[in-house]
């Protein structure tokens, strides 16, 4: 302040100015973000998502903001109001402060003040999801354990109450401080006992400012406090237990009025400076809190439950496990039992399953279809297997689309990035389960991809901040033309506010745009998904579809919670990164939509597949009108195609291994605890060993679903402390059928004299195998390496078979993969053949034999 106050009045003119500029540069900048928002929003859906939204951050902003600024700045004006009183002898610090600083003491307290008011505005505003669910989100009809609200509170009422409380009370404390420093700058503040007593405003302004917060905290030990014993995380189950119920529960109420009558100490100090009754009930407060909260229930927890946990928990338990298998939807996942063998030969459904079944991995075409079937200025970076009906037959492909890859541009520039190269080219579809003559991928089965092979993909993934614009002098790459909607750029004001918003002046200068000039904004699949429905959490995959000729996007959107009473918590563990479960601490899972986007207009649709057993989606179907389209409108091409959620699979099944049981006895006691067992590793050699074993999670074909594909995670024995299975045995198959409604189970053995083989048995028994090791031993040479495919169960007639394709790829980057066999095991017993069939076939006959070798020699 003083360097500016130093300054001519020509020199602070010429500082203001370019303070003016950049703030209008900023101003500028943000407000053609918004208006390009809300253009783009209308351009895409009837739904008003764009002004419901700014309307609640508005309301936030000004609410927070007014708040604050009367805390804040209340404090500020008084503090300056006051003035400078004049200071003792032996304040000298005090004294050469105010010397030094002059005039800018009193512009550094506003500073802050205006600083504070509008930043904690604008953080206010992040918090728009939980402030419409607070005044729109309604009761569930089920009520918490312990506390007794309705869940519905826990859902939509305790997120925001407890973000203002956090707000309110971190508001009063830095107030507190803040009055604290400038009314001992000011003077009239000063040390008890002095020769010159501190001021009775300043007293009294503190005092009321500590009965702000007091008051704050008492409501939160009552209405924030309180209900969240419902999502207690003390102790192997979340959830209120023993220790909640009769000390936590009680005492928090004891505390919410202890604190309140401290507040209420504090205003009579605050009008008769009298600081007894505040130390007193200050100070019962702080014991109670410090009571309630650490030491009785550690106490508690200690001495009075783990001596007889079961006895005392075992109500919450059972609580914990219904609450959990109600939020995450594990009561819909139905049981059966696997049959021991049945019959020696195979029958025709089950020839016919056995041909289906892939036999590269999605992961090993990436790279192999993008060096054969490439083009320029694309890449194939995600491969998804599907089903697809070719003349009258359920086959299993890979498809994938050849994505615009600006990394791949053959010429950068604006008019290159965002006129030329506007979309993908297309399609390539390839048979998972045959191969060409060479053993390698059949390229060739479906060149046209089902009329899909060029269509211009204008929407797809990897386009995250890459926009489009269409409509212009410049001809697009292969002479595409869009046929969608966009945001027009018709007149200068538009292009100026593109050129605004992005820091690109290109779109103002260029003499390419015309009148019928279209922009594509957020391309990317999850960009447009996320914007569209911003209180979804979106799966890690999107994958194409082709239907007709046309190609549609579908990405599973999912609802979360972390406020789910009693349910256990789960941090995403397993799921990819780029997940919208990944990381998050969540305690209520719905895969509740289905977003599909048309790859060449981008026409998005948001579907609701919950079957009206979502209260969160309920809410906000009710908030953004006309934003989700019900089930039943689903195009058909489209439903053939679904699949079940694969990571609401993944979260499902780390929680099944515990909490499949049906008592809570056998969910404390957890001796029939699962884990999902380790795969074995997909190299050969010495390098198998150390390689990362995830659990088998392969898209497959499953003996027991005709003509249908399933996501299958087997199960071995587990424990607490081992995340994978502790031994290599099988408890069990997960089975998630991709099919709508969706539909999945666990397939257990039934009564067999003949153990399981888990998937790392199953692979060693591949290893041990003579014959193989030997051809591996010759394969892995001279410029070739051996890998395995997916490792695929199947449940037959003649028992559980994990059939393993053996894939030879050449060492450098540009190798495509060969099929060299398929492997199949059946109770131990290994055989190799060049067809599924002819290995699964070659396996029972040598278990047939062994088994009367066996016989004979009894």
């Amino acid at each position: 302040m003083a360097l500016v106050e130093n300054r001519s009045r020509r020199q602070r003119v010429a500082i203001l100015v370019v303070v003016a500029v950049v703030a209008a540069w900023f101003a500028a900048r943000a407000l053609a973000g918004l208006l390009l928002d809300r253009w783009w929003y209308d351009s895409v859906t009837t739904s008003d998502v764009w002004r419901e939204r700014f309307l609640a951050q508005l309301e936030l902003f000004v609410g927070v903001g007014a708040t604050t600024a009367l805390v804040i700045g209340g404090s500020v004006w008084l503090i300056l109001r006051l003035g400078r009183i004049q200071q003792a002898p032996t304040a000298g610090f005090i004294e050469r402060y105010h010397v030094r600083m002059g005039p800018a003491h009193r512009w550094l307290l506003v500073g802050i003040a205006v600083y504070l008011v509008v930043h904690i505005g604008v953080a206010a505003t992040q918090f728009w999801q939980q402030w419409l669910l607070f005044r729109f989100g309604g009761s569930v009809g089920v009520s918490a354990p312990v506390t007794g609200e309705d869940i519905g509170y826990h859902l939509f009422r305790l997120p925001f109450l407890a973000a203002a409380s956090d707000y309110l009370r971190q508001l009063f404390l830095f107030a507190l401080a803040l009055s604290a420093v400038g009314h001992a700058m000011s003077g009239a503040l000063r040390l008890p006992r002095g020769p010159v007593g501190s001021s009775r405003v300043a007293i009294g302004h503190l005092a009321m400012l500590g009965a702000g917060f007091l008051t704050v905290q008492a409501l939160h030990d009552r209405f924030v406090a309180l209900p969240s014993v419902a999502i207690n995380r003390i102790g192997a189950f979340d959830g209120p237990g023993w220790t909640e119920l009769h000390i936590t529960k009680p005492g928090m109420v004891i505390a919410a009025l202890c604190t309140l009558a401290a507040a209420f100490a504090a205003v009579w100090l605050a009008r008769t400076s009298v600081w007894k009754p505040l130390a007193i009930t200050l100070s019962l407060a702080a014991v109670v809190q410090l009571a309630v909260v650490v030491v009785l229930p550690m106490a508690s927890e200690r001495w009075v439950v783990a001596p007889a946990e079961a006895q005392r928990q075992l109500w919450s338990i059972e609580d914990n496990l219904e609450a959990t298998r109600r939020a995450y939807a594990l009561g819909d996942i139905g049981t059966q039992t696997m049959q021991p063998a049945s019959n020696p030969e195979l029958s025709v459904e089950t020839v016919g399953d056995l041909e289906r079944v892939p036999l590269f991995g999605a992961a090993s075409m990436t790279s192999a279809l993008q060096i054969v079937l490439g083009t320029t200025g694309t890449r194939i970076s995600d491969v998804d297997l599907d089903r697809y009906v070719v003349d009258g037959v359920s086959v299993p492909l890979y498809v994938a689309a050849r994505s615009a890859s600006r990394p791949d541009l053959p010429e950068r520039g604006w008019v290159q990035e965002h006129l030329v190269y506007t979309h993908g080219d297309g399609m390539v579809a390839v048979p998972a389960n045959r191969t060409d003559e060479d053993g390698r991928p059949d390229v060739g089965a479906y060149p046209d991809a089902f009329g899909a092979a060029h269509l211009p993909l204008y929407f797809g993934e990897s386009l995250g901040g890459w926009y489009a614009i269409v409509g212009t002098a410049r001809e697009q790459l292969g002479g595409a033309e869009f046929s969608g909607e966009g945001v027009s750029l018709s007149s200068f004001g538009s292009r100026l506010v593109l050129a605004l918003a992005t820091g690109e002046p290109d779109p103002v200068f260029s003499n390419e745009l015309t009148s019928d000039s279209l922009l594509l904004y957020r391309r990317s699949i999850r960009e447009r998904v996320h914007a569209l429905a911003p209180f979804l959490r979106l799966d890690s995959d999107a994958y194409p579809v082709i239907d007709d000729g046309r190609v549609t996007w579908v990405i599973d959107g999912y609802t979360t919670s972390s406020t789910y009473p009693a349910s256990q918590f789960t941090s995403g563990a397993g799921v990819p990164a780029q997940s919208g479960l990944s990381g998050r601490s969540i305690n209520y899972l719905r895969a509740s939509v289905k977003a599909t986007v048309d790859a060449e207009t981008g026409e998005t649709h948001l579907y609701r597949t919950d079957g009206g057993d979502d209260p969160i989606l309920d809410a906000w179907s009710g908030i953004f009108d006309g934003l989700l389209e019900p089930e039943e409108e689903l195009p058909d091409g489209l439903v053939a195609h679904l699949r079940y959620p694969t990571d609401q699979w993944t979260v499902q099944t780390n929680l099944l291994g515990r909490y499949h049981v049906d008592t809570a006895e056998q969910l404390f006691n957890g001796t029939e605890r699962w884990a999902v067992s380790a795969a074995a590793s997909d190299t050969v050699g010495p390098s198998a060993e150390s390689a990362p074993s995830p659990a088998v999670d392969e898209f497959s074909v499953l003996g027991e679903a005709p003509d249908r594909f399933a996501r299958v995670r087997p199960y071995g024995p587990g424990s607490a402390t081992n995340p994978t299975s502790s031994r290599n045995e099988l408890s069990a198959l997960a089975v998630a059928d991709h099919t709508l409604p969706t539909a999945a189970r666990l397939v257990e053995p039934g009564p067999s004299a003949t153990p399981l083989l888990s998937p790392q048995v199953a692979q060693s028994a591949i290893d041990a195998d003579p014959t193989l090791a030997r051809a591996i031993t010759l394969l892995n040479a001279n410029g070739s390496q051996v890998r395995f495919g997916p490792l695929t169960p199947m449940v037959t007639e003649i028992g559980l078979v994990w059939i393993r394709p053996l894939i030879v790829i050449g060492t450098s980057a540009a190798s495509v993969p060969r099929l060299y066999g398929v492997a199949a095991v059946l109770e131990g017993q290994v055989a190799i053949e060049d067809t599924t069939v002819a290995a699964v076939e070659a396996v029972s006959a040598a278990r047939s034999t062994a088994t009367t070798d066996q016989a004979a020699s009894e």
